[in-house]
């Protein structure tokens, strides 16, 4: 049997036996789905000394059971664990989650569960008198499926994903942001709890930015195909899946998008598809995932880093994460609570060498603000020659 590996020296866990046999043969929904919980405003508001980071690998693998998915490997920091999964990614901080799958994962449907644990295991009760749950926020969001009708349950259609987190949450709204042409996106979030709100003088802007792009340059979408077979393995301790993955991260350039990684880990699935996680200065990650097949080929990118600690703006990696796909279409995302010198560079983005832009808007959202820009490419037949360029 394929060992199951911890090294505590390294804060790295690896789970060889799945990594080797997983296969990806079939067709794969890509876009993923995005729930960020934040149980507390800050680790500073936490009552008590346990955290989520105190919740035991074997509980994490019972959420994620609920969610359809498997852990391949953790990274983890003084302030962070990163878990690459079979599909996407989860990060677990001691007072928020995010939590990224794909394919046709049940996302929501770990809700009751990971807050019945957190009551149980850490004393928090979120519960309010109405019966509803109130952390300080959550936010849900995804782009238009490719194929919706092979989704499971409430994840076939955005109406009932809504109604069902509104049978968890108090105060909720929900938006559809973009043309209705199968590239919009939509986002669920609540209203920030006051009493859960504290604002801490030390604290920094929360973002959270994203590149969506579908129809990916062929060329480029070669680079995450691999020629491996489910079942093979370097040696007992090491298996294919991480060490193609971490090679496709050098040559891609993907694990150095602000020049600067700490903890890189990488998968590259069998016959095709690439997942990542990255993290800096201990508390930042970004994640990436690739499914290069076609006739639905995507890739995303997420991050809550903050760039300019590292010389650059979210328009240069912007640029960045663009050269390594060529997309035909793409949209972006930016989630912010506040504004700076990185949103306003975003923001005045309004021409892109080989796109044209086909919507920008603009919400503010309580506490945060939401700038969503969709491109697309003027003459698809250049793609491959595609330079893109400010």
């Amino acid at each position: 049997m394929t060992p199951v590996t911890f090294n505590a020296a390294e804060n790295t866990y690896i789970d060889h036996e799945l990594s080797i046999n997983l296969d990806s043969t079939e067709a794969f929904e890509g876009p993923e789905k995005l729930l960020e919980i934040w149980f507390y405003h800050s680790e500073k508001d936490i009552p008590g000394d346990k955290t989520l980071r105190s919740i035991s690998f074997d509980d994490w693998g019972k959420i994620l059971d609920l969610v359809n998915c498997k852990v391949l490997s953790v990274k983890s920091t003084s302030k962070l664990d990163a878990f690459l999964l079979s599909e996407s990614s989860l990060f677990v901080y001691d007072h928020k989650l995010i939590l990224k799958t794909c394919g046709t994962t049940t996302t929501l449907h770990c809700l009751g569960s990971l807050f019945e644990m957190v009551k149980i295991q850490l004393g928090w009760n979120f519960t309010n008198k109405k019966n509803r749950l109130e952390p300080s926020k959550v936010f849900y969001s995804r782009r238009a499926f490719m194929f919706p009708l092979k989704q499971k349950s409430i994840h076939k259609n955005w109406t009932d994903e809504v109604d069902y987190l509104n049978g968890f949450f108090e105060n909720g709204s929900h938006y559809l942001i973009g043309r209705i042409d199968n590239n919009h996106w939509h986002l669920y979030t609540t209203e920030p709890t006051s009493e859960k709100s504290t604002i801490h003088d030390d604290e920094e802007i929360d973002e959270t930015f994203e590149i969506l792009m579908t129809e990916l340059s062929p060329d480029r979408a070669l680079q995450f195909h691999t020629s491996r077979k489910p079942g093979f393995e370097i040696d007992e301790e090491h298996d294919l899946g991480h060490f193609l993955g971490h090679s496709t991260s050098n040559n891609t350039g993907l694990n150095n998008l602000y020049n600067k990684v700490e903890e890189h880990d990488a998968f590259a699935f069998t016959p095709c598809g690439y997942s990542s996680n990255s993290i800096l200065d201990d508390d930042s990650y970004y994640t990436i995932h690739v499914t290069p097949e076609k006739d639905w080929s995507y890739a995303s990118f997420e991050s809550n880093v903050n760039p300019l600690k590292y010389g650059l703006n979210n328009v240069d990696v912007l640029y960045k994460v663009l050269n390594v796909f060529k997309p035909h279409k793409f949209q972006f995302t930016l989630f912010c609570s506040g504004y700076g010198k990185d949103f306003e560079a975003l923001r005045r983005l309004d021409h892109i060498k080989g796109y044209k832009k086909v919507d920008k808007i603009l919400y503010d959202l309580d506490n945060y603000q939401l700038l969503y820009v969709s491109f697309q490419i003027d003459e698809a037949e250049l793609i491959n020659g595609l330079s893109i360029e400010y």
